[in-house]
C-alpha cells in the first residue's frame, strides 16, 4: 500500500470526524459561541483519548508514526465512530489484513446465465474497480446497451456523477450518490495500492463539484443496499430496492440485483417492459 497516501487519508478522516462532533456531544462543558474551530479541538480529542497533544497532532498531520490498537479504540470512543467508521479507521492505520490486488478474473458463463434467468429484474455484475462487467437484458432496457459505450461509462461512480442523462433519470439522486460514495470510500481504503482508484478520484474531483464536496466529507459505510427511484420515458416512475452479493471467493466481483418495491406498480411495469423488449417494441434509453 502507498503508505504516504494512507497516512494522508487517516489524517483527513480524523479531522473530518473531529469537526463534526460538538463539545457537548463529547461530554464537555465549554462555551462554544466564540469558538473558531467547528467541532472538537485537537487538544480536546487528545485529552479525552488519554494521549499527548503532540502525538495526536502528528497523527493528524499524516506523519509516519505507529498507532497501537489501544489508541485506536480510544479514538473510536472519543469520536463516537460507527462500526463502519471503526473498520475504516483500522484499515487506514494498517491494523487490518488488506486484500492482495490481482488481475481481474473473467465472468464465468454460469454468472451470465444467472443474470439472464432473473428475467424482468435488472441485474449486473461489478468488478473491484466498480465497472459493470456483465448484465442482463432488462438492465440494457433501462440503462442502454453497455456494449456501445466507452469503458469509463460502465463505471458506477462515473455514471452517477458525470453522465447527465443518467443523473436526471434518478429521482432520489442525492441519496443514491451519497450512499454509493460512502460505500466506495470504504473500498478505496482497501485498494489504495491500486493506482487506478486514485486516478478515478482525481478525475471526478476535477470534473464534478458534487463529487468533490461529497468526497471531502469522508463519509464511509459498509452498506451496499438501498432504494433507487428512476424515471423511464415509457412507464414513468420505477421504484427499486437493490441488494449486492459476492459472487467470487476473492470478492473481486459482486452482483447487484434490483427488485421492485411492493405496491408501487413497478413489478407490473417491469413485466410489461420485459414482454415488449422480447417483441422488440421497447423504447430503450
Amino acid at each position: 500500500m502507498n503508505s504516504e497516501r494512507r497516512r494522508k487519508e487517516l489524517a483527513d478522516f480524523l479531522r473530518t470526524r473531529r469537526s463534526r462532533l460538538s463539545p457537548h456531544e463529547a461530554g464537555l462543558r465549554v462555551e462554544t459561541s466564540r469558538r473558531r474551530t467547528p467541532g472538537l479541538r485537537r487538544e480536546e480529542v487528545a485529552s479525552l483519548s488519554g494521549i499527548s497533544l503532540p502525538w495526536y497532532t502528528a497523527l493528524e498531520q499524516g506523519r509516519d508514526i505507529q498507532v497501537s490498537e489501544q489508541v485506536l479504540e480510544s479514538l473510536v470512543r472519543t469520536l463516537r465512530l460507527s462500526d463502519d467508521e471503526r473498520n475504516h479507521l483500522f484499515v487506514l492505520a494498517n491494523h487490518s489484513v488488506l486484500p492482495t490486488v490481482t488481475a481481474n478474473e473473467s465472468i464465468s458463463p454460469a454468472l451470465q446465465q444467472i443474470l439472464d434467468k432473473l428475467g424482468s429484474y435488472p441485474a449486473y455484475v461489478i468488478d473491484r474497480r466498480w465497472n459493470i462487467s456483465a448484465w442482463n437484458k432488462m438492465t440494457s432496457t433501462l440503462c442502454g446497451d453497455f456494449n456501445q459505450v466507452a469503458a469509463i461509462e460502465r463505471n458506477i461512480l462515473w455514471r452517477i456523477f458525470m453522465m447527465q442523462d443518467n443523473k436526471a433519470r434518478i429521482i432520489n439522486w442525492e441519496n443514491v450518490a451519497t450512499m454509493l460514495l460512502a460505500h466506495f470510500r470504504s473500498r478505496y481504503a482497501l485498494y489504495m495500492n491500486d493506482s487506478w482508484y486514485q486516478e478515478l478520484v482525481n478525475m471526478l474531483c476535477d470534473r464534478s463539484e458534487e463529487f468533490r464536496v461529497l468526497w471531502g466529507r469522508h463519509d464511509v459505510s459498509g452498506n451496499s443496499e438501498g432504494e433507487k427511484v428512476i424515471h423511464h420515458p415509457q412507464t414513468g416512475l420505477l421504484t427499486f430496492r437493490y441488494n449486492t452479493f459476492k459472487v467470487s471467493e476473492s470478492g473481486d466481483f459482486v452482483m447487484r440485483v434490483y427488485t421492485p418495491i411492493q405496491n408501487t406498480g413497478t413489478n407490473e411495469q417491469l413485466e410489461n417492459l420485459w414482454q415488449e423488449s422480447r417483441l422488440g417494441t421497447i423504447v430503450s434509453l
